[in-house]
């Protein structure tokens, strides 16, 4: 079993973006992003200890560009310091040639402690594409976009820069070695842009 996480363009209805929502019981932007990093930690960890790491609804996100709905996407979250990390992924994708002991050893890495001290998350947020693909073109073309992430009662709406990252940098491996080890299908290069949130201009609703 494996999970094939490139994202592509999907059809999606445009956001309806409310005005007021729990962002205004947040005292400030650092409350938001706790906020958020901390839902998407245990949503992720709830995925995989639960349902064999399968991306849920609030790990996807709407990307709007200029009021409008483009696709969704797949999105990660990495380690501020992921050194150590990069080098464990890649040890777990060199191991075995086995995709299915490599997918079970990802998972029960992963359920363990990973996702337990959202703290040591790094608030840029990243999303694998093919190299050809129209929908990272279009995200590419613009260095704005709101991400809505939406799962149970909670709503949230992202203002983000954009960016395109390089195959040095950090969390370009990160989520490259994430990703290969669920998707053996997953090509030697990619496209893997960044998305860093602006949290003076996001926000969160319940329902």
């Amino acid at each position: 079993m494996h999970w094939n996480i490139l994202n592509t363009e999907v059809s999606y209805p445009a956001s309806y973006f409310p005005s007021q929502g729990m962002a205004m019981m947040l005292n400030n932007d650092i409350e938001l992003k706790n906020h958020f990093i901390g839902w998407q930690c245990r949503i992720r960890q709830h995925a995989i200890r639960k349902n064999e790491g399968r991306p849920s609804m609030g790990m996807r996100a709407d990307v709007v560009v200029d009021g409008e709905s483009i696709g969704l996407v797949t999105m990660m979250i990495v380690k501020s310091d992921a050194t150590t990390i990069i080098s464990e992924f890649r040890f777990m994708a060199n191991k075995t040639q086995d995709p299915k002991q490599r997918y079970d050893n990802a998972i029960k890495f992963l359920s363990e402690y990973y996702y337990q001290r959202p703290a040591e998350f790094d608030e840029e947020l990243t999303a694998v594409f093919a190299l050809d693909s129209a929908l990272a073109k279009k995200i590419s073309d613009t260095d704005k976009c709101e991400l809505v992430f939406e799962q149970g009662n909670q709503r949230f709406e992202l203002t983000c820069n954009t960016r395109s990252l390089s195959v040095e940098n950090q969390n370009y491996q990160s989520t490259y070695w994430h990703n290969y080890l669920f998707n053996p299908n997953m090509p030697g290069t990619v496209a893997i842009l960044g998305f860093i949130p602006k949290w003076d201009q996001s926000r969160v609703k319940n329902h």
